[in-house]
């Protein structure tokens, strides 16, 4: 299992609205000793992104010859996203399809193995799952096609409820249901990215839930919080057991990278000292490896005739 970490992991800044852009990132991720990153295309969100202009394959060109420069490699992304069945204006809707197809293909050019995104909930429907599992099926069929051309997977990653009215059930919340949707493409190019840090927010039963996920998990999401906000942690900077975590990841059959997703952990950090951060991010993830690699031992062992 190799560490990887998505670019964000440098790029928030105390003001919501300036973010660092990749070359900052991957640089400082390079110089602490990642060799693989998750490209986080939900960078194409902001109103100032190159994904959004006539010029954005000559801007993932670019991204790609600073994989070469700093001697990284992309083997995940997050696509950008939004709430798909709300109501919205028709253009903001084909902007951002457009952005997810971009993204896709960026990845694809990249050599991105699975990409990311968030099913979406159809409210309305109140615990009827079914109808959300039927619009999400019809909704990700198209971007399916795009991802099985550009040789990519879709990840469908478990979300959570949020604590505050109105309350509402979220779809994919249930990992179950997220499974159910994986299996309904009958795609080997859908799969599941499971989020720790979500999934303490829907009781932390990790053991549990990657124990249905089985086969279908392809990517990972690894941050930290305690177990009230989605505050996207370093681990041992929240709640999380994270031997017991690890020691969950490696009961199932999973290939990938352990891969953060801890954006918020040096937002506040001055960027002469986020590289601070990323490298602490380094050692805690080699601990975390080694956990897993303990724990795979100790099954192996337990499993021997």
């Amino acid at each position: 299992m190799l560490l990887s970490t998505s670019t964000n992991i440098a790029a928030f800044l105390p003001d919501p609205k300036q973010k660092n852009g990749f070359a900052f990132c991957i640089e400082l991720c390079a110089r602490a000793g990642y060799q693989i990153l998750d490209l986080n295309l939900c960078e194409a969100m902001n109103p100032h992104s190159r994904m959004r202009g006539d010029d954005w394959e000559a801007y993932v060109e670019d991204i790609a010859e600073l994989g070469q420069k700093w001697g990284v490699r992309f083997t995940q992304s997050h696509l950008p996203y939004y709430d798909i069945f709300a109501p919205r204006e028709p253009e903001k809707t084909e902007l951002m399809e457009e952005l997810i197809r971009r993204s896709i293909l960026a990845s694809g050019r990249l050599g991105i193995k699975w990409a990311v995104t968030h099913p979406g909930t159809v409210y309305e429907a109140g615990p009827d799952t079914g109808v959300s599992l039927k619009k999400n099926l019809e909704y990700f069929s198209k971007h399916l096609e795009t991802a099985r051309k550009a040789g990519v997977g879709i990840a469908l990653e478990n979300d959570f409820e949020y604590h505050s009215p109105p309350y509402q059930r979220c779809y994919a919340a249930d990992i179950r249901a997220l499974c159910d949707l994986a299996d309904a493409f009958q795609d080997p190019h859908a799969g599941v990215c499971y989020d720790f840090g979500h999934a303490n927010l829907t009781g932390g039963f990790h053991r549990e839930n990657l124990g249905i996920i089985g086969e279908r998990l392809k990517a990972v999401h690894v941050q930290d919080n305690h177990f009230v906000h989605d505050d996207h942690l370093l681990p041992f900077f929240g709640k999380t057991d994270w031997a017991a975590a690890m020691a969950a990841l490696a009961a199932v059959p999973y290939q990938g990278d352990l891969t953060y997703e801890i954006q918020e952990f040096a937002r506040f950090m001055p960027n002469e000292l986020k590289h601070l951060a990323v490298e602490l991010s380094v050692e805690i993830g080699r601990y975390l490896i080694g956990l897993y690699e303990r724990a795979k031992q100790d099954r192996e062992r337990e499993e021997a005739p």
